[in-house]
């Protein structure tokens, strides 16, 4: 998003301090949002007389894990497209099975139970299953795709590639765009991404970017496993974080077993409940810290730091559950 530059120096302090206060236990964090996801901070309150809630029991190892890459998720090598379109796109049949389309500029818009998008290169297009009101594309099917950039300018404005509810993202690429997955529309459905790998950048045009690789805003049950997700920012135009399911937006419940993330300010977010193990975030690749979380929420947590090399992840110290979930 578009913040003064001062936030580039302000991000590594405050980090610096945060990593610093992990060799301690972690304690919860006020209820400001430094990441800045647009979302207006909290008055302060008395001090509450109520017992905390519980912490979520922590598992301290972490595994070595292989996480996908733009060569192993996506369209399957020397892949072809069978069918080229310009433009928007319905599908108003339900079961349609779309496969081995080029989609460039335009929308694919889902208004039909169980449709599956398989082997879609989509050049500066998106997937969206709700854009008619009162109508779920439920049960959508997004698998071994791609979707890229085309030559038009990208935008803060630009909305999510893929949208917003009762859908399954799986073995797909989202690379080099300002935005990823959007779990919404919980009436829709619940929302499963697996194998796949997610890499935000800023827009060309950038005034007050609030970027994410998956965002929830009012979205059910969200299902995360091996996913990457990486998020790159630039002076002066900085995303919101590469996993986004906050409380106070009325978001359900996550269940996490494998999940990569670098960038932003907190690296991953989360204020729901649920459960989160598997969790790696490169180390030392965040402004504020390694996460935010409302950790009594959480019935399971383990997260480590990483270094990333050509054959996986190669864990490091645990991560301490901090933070308030906003």
């Amino acid at each position: 998003m578009g913040t003064s530059s001062w936030r580039s120096p302000l991000r590594w302090a405050v980090g610096a301090l945060f990593a610093a206060a992990l060799t301690t236990v972690a304690t919860t964090a006020p209820g400001t949002d430094p990441a800045g996801s647009g979302a207006s901070a909290p008055a302060e309150s008395p001090v509450s007389t109520e017992a905390p809630s519980p912490p979520a029991s922590v598992v301290e190892k972490g595994e070595a894990l292989e996480f996908p890459t733009p060569a192993t998720a996506g369209l399957p090598e020397g892949w072809k497209p069978k069918e080229t379109h310009t433009g928007d796109l319905f599908i108003r049949e339900a079961g349609t099975v779309v496969s081995d389309l080029r989609i460039t500029d335009g929308v694919i818009y889902v208004e039909a139970d169980n449709v599956t998008l398989r082997r879609v290169q989509a050049l500066g297009s998106r997937v969206v299953n709700d854009a008619t009101p009162g109508v779920c594309g439920s049960g959508m099917v997004v698998e071994q795709s791609e979707f890229l950039r085309s030559s038009v300018q990208t935008r803060d404005t630009d909305q999510p590639i893929i949208g917003n509810g009762g859908f399954t993202v799986r073995d797909v690429v989202i690379d080099e765009l300002p935005e990823g997955i959007r779990v919404g529309a919980k009436e829709c459905g619940d929302v499963v991404v697996e194998d796949t790998y997610v890499k935000i950048v800023p827009p060309d045009v950038c005034e007050d970017w609030h970027g994410d690789g998956i965002q929830g805003y009012g979205g059910g049950s969200v299902t995360v496993r091996n996913v990457r997700i990486i998020m790159e920012e630039a002076p002066d135009c900085y995303g919101t974080a590469p996993f986004f399911y906050p409380s106070g937006q009325g978001n359900t419940s996550l269940t996490v077993d494998g999940l990569l993330v670098e960038g932003g300010g907190y690296a991953f977010r989360a204020g729901t409940p649920g459960s989160v193990r598997n969790l790696q975030i490169v180390q030392d690749a965040w402004g504020y810290g390694p996460v935010d979380v409302l950790c009594g929420a959480l019935t399971e947590w383990q997260a480590n730091t990483v270094t990333v090399g050509s054959s996986g992840t190669r864990p490091g110290d645990p991560i301490e559950c901090a933070g308030s979930g906003n």
